[in-house]
């Protein structure tokens, strides 16, 4: 009787084996159908590769910025006091006495309080066509002057109507508070001090940027200045690159891609006109690659939008590894090997998939999987499948490539692995028959 119960017995071990390995070798096979189409990663083309990026260098901050001159250029926008003696104020004897103040955003100008200092004269505005109106002599051309061109050129308006005589006369242009520059700052990265910190292999789906109104004053009117006061450098959450969208000609504006950023910028820097103007600004690049920015590209108008973009870079991976988003790191290469290593969880091994194999009375992948299908997005929109083998990737570097974003990374077995694998697994070591019962 106890014969023909372990005989019963073991028929049913080696009918479940059969239809395990059955199974398994099934699963295998139609894993690796399908890399036949692939290209092996030792063989892909050169402009099928990733860029590193762990070879780039940073631009000199300082090119952000623009050069201040020695003396203030008057310009539109400038506050003036003028001073003629006897004629601006009328009827004065003495020097009057103007306050200065500044009333801007006072988060950044001026450093220390509204009041700036004194000067003589009074207040005149100087134009957007670049005059200023004084009693008796009418427009009077600035533009363009440092101050001391101003008083001459004062000076000699008031000659030329013989107001006043060169041997008596007492002329003086001051600058009460230059011309400022309101521009919007829109940040997408993280800002704030209190920066949350998460895990390699989670996405952070909530997000909140930030949006800031500014008075940059002249000469400091540039993404330098913008950037320091709105938060610093872009976060690692957001690209190494920085967007400035023009205020001129936005008579028709509409969604446009990264082709035609990259002509628009172009035609920027050649002095076209007549259509919005988006200026990229790169601050990164290959080592003794020239500024692919001018300076006229730094330097913010009335009305312009600074755009920080959030960096959306992801690649995904599956097979026999549990399923993840994984962000990537911004100024960091990830090759294949480093990939797997970031997936959750291991993939298997002497205990399987987190040590619950021997729980469930098998002994897991002894064999482990070395197959890795990556699938890269073509320009075109098509998927390119390419094939690694991770075990020669340990010691071939051209094996060992490097990870773009939006590929997807599948582990695989090999069909000796697979089948291996399968025969281990045949017995349920819970069903083990107890020699002392017989």
């Amino acid at each position: 009787m106890n014969r023909k119960c372990f005989s019963a017995k073991l028929t049913s071990i080696c009918l479940s084996g059969a239809a395990a390995l059955s199974l398994n070798a099934s699963i295998g096979c139609h894993a690796i159908t399908d890399v036949h189409e692939s290209i092996p990663a030792s063989r892909l083309p050169r402009h099928l590769c990733v860029e590193p990026r762990e070879g780039r260098s940073v631009f000199p901050f300082t090119a952000l910025g623009q050069q201040k001159p020695d003396g203030h250029i008057i310009g539109p926008g400038d506050q003036l006091s003028v001073f003629v003696f006897g004629v601006i104020p009328p009827g004065t004897e003495g020097t009057p006495i103007l306050q200065r103040t500044q009333p801007i955003n006072q988060r950044y100008y001026p450093p220390h309080g509204s009041v700036i200092g004194t000067t003589t004269g009074l207040p005149v505005m100087v134009d957007q066509d670049g005059t200023v109106d004084l009693p008796f002599v009418g427009l009077v051309r600035l533009s363009g002057f440092t101050l001391q061109e101003a008083t001459n050129a004062v000076k000699n308006a008031y000659r030329e109507k013989e107001i006043t005589k060169e041997e008596t006369e007492r002329v003086q242009v001051s600058l009460i508070t230059a011309r400022v520059h309101r521009v919007v700052v829109l940040r997408e990265d993280t800002p704030a001090p209190q920066v949350q910190l998460v895990k390699p292999g989670q996405v952070d789906q909530i997000h909140r940027g930030s949006a800031d109104v500014i008075d940059l004053p002249a000469y400091e009117n540039d993404v330098l200045h913008a950037l320091s006061i709105t938060g610093g450098l872009p976060g690692t959450d957001a690209a190494r690159e920085i967007w400035v969208f023009k205020r001129a000609g936005l008579a028709n504006p509409h969604a446009i891609c990264a082709e035609e950023l990259a002509s628009r910028s172009e035609s920027f820097r050649n002095g076209a006109s007549g259509e919005n103007q988006v200026v990229r600004i790169p601050l990164t690049g290959c080592p003794g690659e020239s500024l692919p920015f001018t300076a006229a590209d730094v330097v913010l108008e009335d009305g312009d939008v600074v755009y920080l973009p959030r960096r959306e870079e992801y690649f995904y991976i599956g097979g026999l590894v549990a399923g993840a988003k994984i962000p990537m790191p911004r100024d960091e290469d990830i090759d294949v090997i480093e990939a797997i290593a970031l997936a959750n969880g291991s993939v298997g091994g002497p205990l399987g998939q987190s040590g619950v194999a021997l729980a469930g009375g098998t002994p897991g992948y002894m064999v482990r999987p070395t197959r890795v299908i990556i699938l890269r997005e073509m320009p075109d929109g098509r998927q390119l499948p390419i094939r690694v083998d991770l075990a020669r990737a340990m010691v071939d570097q051209k094996e060992r490539i490097l990870v773009q974003p939006n590929d997807v990374i599948m582990l695989q077995m090999k069909p000796a692995q697979a089948f291996f694998n399968g025969m281990l697994n045949l017995v349920n070591f819970n069903t083990i028959v107890d020699p002392k019962k017989f």
